[in-house]
């Protein structure tokens, strides 16, 4: 691409190319009447009217830079930092130095293609050479980066822009939630303004361009509200996946107690939870999530020999039955049932209460209760969950399961394995006194409950038992767990959720990530699996009422000591409150908006218009549209339409008849009214060729009325006025006695 004939190309060619357009953007503000307003900010309105009078070049470029920076939640940084790269290369100081020279020209054209080839590598070695929903987001950003190297012409402009709205919209699909929907639509705001800027880039100051984007938007927003009501609701085609197969939140597949010498509280939202039945006492929600029966000494884990889950296609497992068969005949044909909204975990556990079962076909249950999806879940789940409650799990054990949950490593923990024995033997060889003895030796011993406990050394359990004294649940499950194996209990941990709080709306439960807990489950004759949660020893308020709570009443003290344990709390309560505010709107946003499926469509938009078929639906949905587009038409063919003064319609009308029997008798664009019926007398006056005649008194008459109408006395009168509408209809009455 030659630099020449520079004066004949568009300003957007000119800044393409590096160049400094022709028209000066120096008058953005003259003429400006707001500027000599004292109610008006004049550093504000400058900035404000600077930025909309920018080039259509730069604003292509600002647009990618605002639909980019969202994908930066879920792509890889490499490709940000290209991204980066790539839109500051197109400014037009940095590209007018690649234009100076040849050999400048070819680097900057092999740039652009080595650019998109190790672009591709890059894809291949971040995603391990598999496709997945994530990969083909990323190749289409990728696509829109390297085409900004070739960005010369308006042409160029407009590919860019269209794909830059498929690269928006391909955000929705890996988040539906408010604040996606937000940068969808600044980012849809910015694609309009750079289209606008396009057709307009000759205008300098940027007049118009805000009140065309209006006209826009506010015209496309009731056809969107009519798509969004009456537009069936189709189920998906095909399903596509996330390739990272690393959790973001939630509970991990692993648990290591000392791993982490502080315990991060997040309050970030888990899920949430619609009881349709009356919700049980908060202390008795015990999110149930994964068991572990697997322990090394260190981590606790999923036994890993585990049958494959039971599928609902299937006809209720012997397990289960057995189950169902110990609990009231009430429970049997009507258990209680309740709605989980699920956060994205990217993995495949959900939770329930004790005992869940979830009725659809592609959640599948395990002998320990576990619920699981056949798909990691990478958006906002709901599912509905039956609660089977009270059973009991396994009253006969097999001898497996006992080995699994009796297993313990053949070296370390001598004091832990010493104190189980003592106190086993103190008990009477009784499981259950066995149980509070040891919760009465952890009440007289100085145990506390922390989210900043010390690092524990190899031999975890004794190093929390008798040295540091401190921790949250995880510490004090799994050393319990541990006595009671060494006992020759059968014992396992379970890790989930326990509590949560009502929303503001107080019909809604929301579980945090604060809320994350672990507890055992030990195994005793005749009533199988029962639920023992230790850290009730020591923190009974954690469990009766929930995370928040302790951490209002402790304050300070469960983040640690010192001024970095305050300043911690503090962050925590701030972030709380504006977590809390931002999640109740999201609620509602997913819950109306996002929630807005088949069935509520079914049961209340179908249901009132009396739609019985797709068909109708379709009608009704068309026939509204139109209406709604008539009517926009209408309304701004209203707004458009040309206004007369009330004394220039008479003589407009006028210049039409006239029109209809001589064209040259009609009044011209730039033609005054007075000059025109000056032209028509003159015309009378000279025999014109018309095949009728004008009667010049009353042109007389009708100038003065005119000039009386619109520079006269009475042109300060208001049009309403008596004196007004009498000259008015002497003015019509002269022109109706024209002809």
């Amino acid at each position: 691409m030659t630099d020449s004939n520079l004066s004949t190309r568009n300003p957007f060619e000119q800044l393409a190319l590096g160049q400094k357009p022709s028209v000066s953007n120096n008058d953005i503000n003259s003429g400006n009447d707001n500027n000599n307003d004292p109610n008006h900010s004049a550093s504000q309105l400058n900035w404000f009217h600077k930025l909309l009078a920018l080039p259509a070049y730069y604003w292509v470029l600002i647009t990618q830079f605002l639909i980019i920076l969202p994908h930066a939640a879920h792509l890889p940084l490499w490709l940000m930092g290209f991204a980066l790269i790539s839109i500051l290369a197109q400014l037009p100081r940095i590209k007018s130095k690649f234009k100076k020279t040849r050999h400048l020209k070819r680097l900057y054209q092999g740039m652009q293609m080595l650019g998109f080839l190790l672009g591709l590598a890059g894809l291949w070695l971040t995603y391990n050479a598999t496709f997945g929903l994530d990969v083909g987001v990323a190749f289409l950003v990728l696509c829109l980066i390297s085409k900004l190297w070739e960005l010369y012409k308006r042409r160029d402009a407009y590919v860019v822009l269209n794909l830059s709205l498929f690269v928006l919209a391909a955000l929705f699909l890996m988040d539906q939630g408010l604040v996606t929907t937000v940068e969808v639509i600044v980012g849809t705001i910015a694609v309009l303004l750079a289209f606008i800027a396009l057709n307009d880039d000759s205008n300098t100051r940027g007049d118009g361009r805000l009140r065309t984007l209006g006209v826009l938007g506010v015209s496309g927003l009731p056809l969107l509200v009519v798509l969004f009501l009456f537009f069936p609701r189709l189920p998906p085609l095909w399903s596509v996946q996330l390739s990272g197969q690393q959790a973001t939140t939630g509970v991990s597949d692993s648990m290591s107690p000392g791993d982490f010498a502080n315990l991060g509280q997040s309050t970030a939202l888990a899920f949430r939870v619609e009881f349709k039945d009356t919700p049980p006492a908060q202390s008795e929600m015990y999110w149930r999530g994964l068991v572990f029966s697997d322990f090394d000494g260190i981590t606790w884990r999923r036994n890993p020999e585990q049958p494959p889950p039971w599928q609902p296609s299937e006809q209720l497992p012997v397990w289960f039955e057995q189950a169902l068969a110990t609990a009231p005949t009430e429970v049997q044909r009507a258990p209680s049932s309740y709605e989980i909204i699920l956060e994205p975990t990217q993995q495949r556990w959900l939770y329930g209460l004790d005992y869940p079962l979830a009725p659809r076909q592609d959640i599948g249950l395990t002998t320990d209760f576990t619920l699981l999806k056949y798909q990691p879940v990478t958006q906002q789940l709901r599912y509905d969950v039956l609660r089977f409650t009270p059973m009991r799990i396994d009253p006969e054990l097999d001898d497996a399961s006992r080995r699994l949950n009796l297993e313990l490593p053949n070296k370390g923990n001598p004091k832990a394995l010493a104190l189980a024995k003592q106190l086993f033997a103190q008990s009477g060889s009784d499981p259950e006194l066995y149980i509070q003895a040891i919760e009465r030796w952890i009440n007289q011993t100085e145990f506390r409950y922390t989210l900043s406990p010390p690092k524990l050394n190899n031999n975890r359990i004794d190093s929390f038992l008798f040295d540091t004294k401190a921790g949250f649940c995880e510490h004090y499950s799994s050393s319990f767990t541990f006595m009671l194996r060494a006992a020759g209990i059968p014992a396992r941990v379970v890790a989930g959720y326990q509590g949560g709080e009502l929303s503001r709306g107080g019909k809604v439960w929301e579980v945090r990530q604060m809320d994350a807990h672990a507890w055992t489950e030990v195994w005793l004759a005749g009533q199988g699996w029962v639920r023992v949660d230790p850290t009730g020893f020591v923190a009974p308020e954690r469990v009766e009422k929930g995370m928040n709570a302790m951490t209002q009443a402790q304050g300070a003290s469960m983040f640690g000591d010192g001024a970095g344990a305050q300043i911690s709390y503090q962050q925590y309560q701030m972030l709380q409150t504006l977590r809390r505010l931002s999640d109740q709107a999201s609620y509602y946003w997913q819950k109306d908006i996002v929630g807005y499926d088949q069935d509520k469509q079914a049961g209340s938009l179908l249901k009132w218009f009396n739609i019985k078929s797709v068909m109708q639906q379709i009608a009704w949905m068309a026939s509204i549209a139109i209406t709604v587009m008539t009517l926009l038409a209408l309304m701004i063919w209203q707004r458009r339409r040309k206004r007369w003064h009330p004394a220039d319609l008479p003589l407009v009308k006028l210049s039409k008849r006239l029109s209809k029997h001589d064209n040259t008798l009609a009044r011209a664009d730039n033609e005054g009214q007075l000059a025109w019926l000056e032209r028509l007398a003159a015309t009378d006056s000279n025999k014109s060729k018309s095949d009728f005649n004008i009667n010049y008194a009353a042109i007389e008459s009708l100038k003065q009325d005119y000039r009386q109408l619109r520079y006269g006395r009475l042109s300060a009168l208001d049009n309403g006025s008596h004196d007004y509408q009498q000259a008015l209809k002497q003015l019509k009455k002269n022109v109706r006695s024209l002809l």
